[in-house]
């Protein structure tokens, strides 16, 4: 056995807690959703067509969270029966809020933001589950992605667990749908910071959402105040 070998086994035994791409685009990624849910629902006008709706995502947002922290206690070699049960909660929570979308409760540019980040947890969430048969696992066909559709693998990828996260979970993005972001993190939050945005989107850096903050106060769609890091953004 060389030491690639005994590499790959040593981590088959250590935790996913350990997995340092596995905590942070994975387990933290998952965090910022439910947190971001949890802000939406509380600035959701509460009426009896929204009670309902209310009540399902913040059941279905708990059950997330809980999921992606027992997902941290298992090892890679026993994973598959956990991350499935992970997965299946994070589409539940997807279902739960493409309905209320659907229904009107909140801004379909809103949907779009969180549905996204969803899915891009989903696409990495995968190579974990089940690295035998590639990225594309069959629960994956659960999730609508038009912006970036799913392919089934022509023949087996080995080692698709190997992958970086940042590889596997993220879509090529253009400067509108960025700016759609943007937007409508700053019409959620009323006035945030690059810092704010940048843990909601995190598909670039926060070079770039500068540089698209910057463009949109040129166009007159955003203003600023406070001077440098201190600086704070709202819709004009």
């Amino acid at each position: 056995m060389n030491a690639k070998d005994t590499n790959i086994n040593d981590n088959n035994f250590k935790k996913l807690l350990h997995n340092d791409d596995y905590y942070r685009h994975i387990f933290k990624k998952t965090e910022k959703i439910v947190s971001v849910v949890f802000y939406i629902v509380q600035n959701i006008d509460h009426n009896k067509k929204s009670e309902t709706h209310i009540s399902n995502i913040a059941s279905k947002a708990h059950f997330a969270h809980e999921n992606a922290l027992r997902s941290l206690e298992v090892k890679p070699m026993n994973s598959k029966e956990v991350l499935e049960q992970f997965a299946q909660a994070l589409i539940g929570l997807d279902s739960v809020l493409r309905i209320a979308g659907a229904s009107g409760v909140f801004s379909a540019e809103v949907l779009h933001v969180v549905t996204a980040e969803i899915d891009s947890v989903l696409r990495s969430l995968s190579g974990y589950m089940s690295p035998e048969v590639g990225v594309e696992s069959s629960f994956l066909q659960n999730v609508s992605a038009p912006e970036a559709p799913i392919r089934k693998a022509s023949a087996p990828v080995q080692n698709t667990a190997r992958k970086t996260a940042s590889q596997a979970s993220q879509p090529p993005v253009n400067s509108a749908d960025r700016r759609t972001r943007i937007q409508t993190i700053l019409e959620a939050k009323g006035e945030a910071t690059i810092k704010d945005i940048s843990e909601i989107v995190t598909d670039c850096s926060e070079k770039t959402i500068q540089r698209e903050l910057n463009a949109m106060i040129d166009e007159n769609i955003v203003q600023r105040q406070g001077e440098r890091r201190w600086s704070k953004y709202s819709l004009a």
